[in-house]
């Protein structure tokens, strides 16, 4: 009986360690965790061909399911002709996280106010949890009536 006993205080402690399982000192498993965006700005650098102040410009940062991440609308705001926009933040409405960058998209739309176009280059810096940020970069994109949308794609934009 006392085989038993020992037998079922032995089993029973091996089943409460984990089953004889033993670890490393220092062999902890981690799931690496991804950091989150923080922050999202945009630059206009507009061409010879500025936006009306009556027309609205907004750039939408999506994840790969076509998921708005951020937003900006600018409204009520002139770019003229041959000028840098300062940068303007976006606001966050979804996670996007650093390995969203490889599937993720811009969409610049232009809601002209008549026969308003628009023609700039586009900077996009997007600041993450961790400290890292990642630069993008756009060149002569024109948005027009008959073209008032374009997606753009984050990757091959990458600025090292």
């Amino acid at each position: 009986m006392s085989r038993f006993v020992t037998s079922a205080v032995v089993a029973a402690a091996l089943i409460a360690s984990g089953c004889g399982a033993t670890t490393t000192p220092g062999s902890v498993s981690t799931s690496a965790v991804v950091p989150a965006l923080t922050s999202a700005t945009v630059t206009f650098i507009t061409r010879d061909n500025g936006k009306d102040a009556n027309s609205a410009a907004t750039v939408q940062l999506l994840r790969n399911n076509a998921e708005v991440a951020g937003e900006l609308r600018a409204v009520g705001r002139e770019f003229d002709d041959n000028t840098t926009a300062p940068p303007m933040s976006l606001s966050l409405s979804a996670p996007f996280r650093l390995n969203d960058i490889d599937d993720g998209q811009v969409r610049a739309r232009l809601t002209a106010d008549g026969r308003d176009d628009w023609s700039f280059d586009m900077r996009l810096m997007l600041q993450f949890a961790d400290g890292t940020t990642r630069n993008f970069f756009w060149s002569n994109v024109r948005l027009d009536n008959a073209a008032p949308e374009r997606v753009l794609a984050l990757a091959p934009a990458r600025v090292p």
